[in-house]
């Protein structure tokens, strides 16, 4: 507690904190606090750098002037203020912060309906096609009125709001808005809630392209759980939209190991290979991915992606194309027939012609048609779509700098106009 008002803190910051309060006036090494922090993982130092930031933000340490945790130079740490025991309780208190009270301070909710709902929300979400987001959004918000300061619901909403526009017709304008407000009000209610951490971070990059700001919330949410997925996930998005790959497919294989069975995860790990030209490697993900859900459509545009890029035919496209949830029979016969006479070009040609009508089930983001037009040698039309991704915040133009289906297109003046306004530019 400080100054009459309950601390939160995270159960790492607190195992930290309980570490250095048992051997106050002592320095305690950086590989001993990882050892006993994080046991039997591996971890960067940088999580520790980071936890033991935000313990000094939540004692009230000033920036140069640390009264309670201080940095001894290649060495380590020490807990420097006065420790006593609590009369009651033999509680140890340093300074104004019971350590009791700081770890009951991190609240998520006593209303089992409230918990219930926001883990189906979560199975919806997962799903990532707009019928399924738009369930979980629903569920969320039943939670909020079962418990209306449960901070996981929040940041639940925010993770919907912050994806639906990638799945659905609706324009990022009047989701991206929605997703910032939940997290902030996430935030507000735990400000160590690493779910909404991540979820602002999304924000800032997808929608803000404030790249600086975006990085700072994933490391911290970073730090606050190592072992959060969706984290690593989105971090890796963040780094191969700088065409850091190598650093950004590590990310993705560590949400991957940490989630393995993700749709999510497993085709954002195909993206980025594709994005650092291993496209057999690709391929050979996006091929896990549809194993998971044969009917998930980022996936089968990636694999036709890939073997356009190679080259080469996909023989088995209809199995996809008929698979449940993925288009009507009809739609599915149009496809399939396109890409027997025509291949890639022919199917995304029809593809292309399904999608401009309001009323087709068929739908792509002003990004992906750029990228479309493209594949097929039309720039006029791949330049106009560009333009109008950029003008609706299309999540998309996180990848122009990185795109292989953009390659000829990146030196023409109006993309490098783009890039620069994006925050891309080399």
């Amino acid at each position: 507690m400080r100054d009459g008002a309950v601390v939160p803190l995270t159960s790492k910051a607190f195992e930290t904190l309980l570490v250095l309060v048992r051997r106050a006036g002592s320095v305690v090494g950086k590989d001993e606090l990882l050892r006993q922090v994080w046991p039997n993982t591996v971890v960067e130092e940088s999580n520790l750098t980071q936890t033991i930031f935000m313990l000094r933000k939540a004692l009230g340490d000033a920036v140069r002037e640390h009264r309670f945790i201080v940095t001894v130079p290649k060495q380590g740490y020490c807990f420097v203020a006065e420790v006593r025991e609590r009369p009651d309780a033999g509680e140890p208190v340093a300074g104004p912060l019971p350590l009791a009270r700081a770890l009951l301070g991190k609240r998520h909710t006593e209303n089992t309906e409230a918990y219930q709902l926001c883990l189906k929300g979560r199975h919806f979400w997962e799903k990532r096609t707009a019928g399924a987001v738009e369930k979980a959004i629903r569920c969320f918000q039943q939670a909020l009125e079962k418990d209306s300061r449960y901070a996981k619901a929040y940041a639940g909403l925010a993770d919907c709001y912050a994806i639906l526009s990638q799945c659905s017709r609706l324009p990022p304008s009047e989701t991206m808005p929605k997703a910032r407000a939940a997290a902030v009000e996430a935030l507000r209610l735990d400000d160590s809630l690493v779910e909404a951490h991540a979820s602002l971070a999304l924000v800032k990059m997808l929608y803000d392209w404030d790249w600086p700001g975006a990085v700072a919330e994933f490391r911290v949410a970073v730090a606050l759980d190592p072992g959060y997925a969706t984290a690593h996930h989105w971090y890796g998005m963040w780094l191969v939209a700088r065409g850091r790959f190598d650093a950004a497919i590590a990310e993705l294989e560590r949400a991957q190991q940490l989630e393995p069975l993700s749709l999510a995860i497993n085709t954002d790990l195909g993206l980025v290979l594709y994005l650092a030209r291993r496209y057999e490697d690709a391929v050979t993900q996006y091929r896990a991915a549809i194993d998971l859900d044969a009917g998930f459509t980022d996936a089968q545009m990636g694999i036709l992606m890939a073997y356009g890029e190679m080259g080469m035919s996909c023989q088995p496209i209809s199995e996809f194309l008929r698979a449940p949830e993925t288009f009507t029979r009809e739609v599915a016969a149009t496809l399939e027939v396109a890409y027997a006479q025509s291949g890639v070009r022919g199917y995304w040609r029809a593809f292309l012609e399904l999608a401009e009508s309001p009323s087709s089930e068929v739908y792509s983001s002003p990004y992906v048609r750029a990228r479309l037009y493209a594949a097929l040698g039309d720039v006029a039309h791949a330049l106009q779509w560009i333009e109008t991704a950029r003008d609706v915040r299309d999540a998309g133009l996180s990848l122009l700098r990185v795109d292989p289906g953009l390659d000829t297109l990146r030196a023409e003046p109006r993309v490098r106009a783009i890039l620069e306004q994006v925050g891309l530019a080399d």
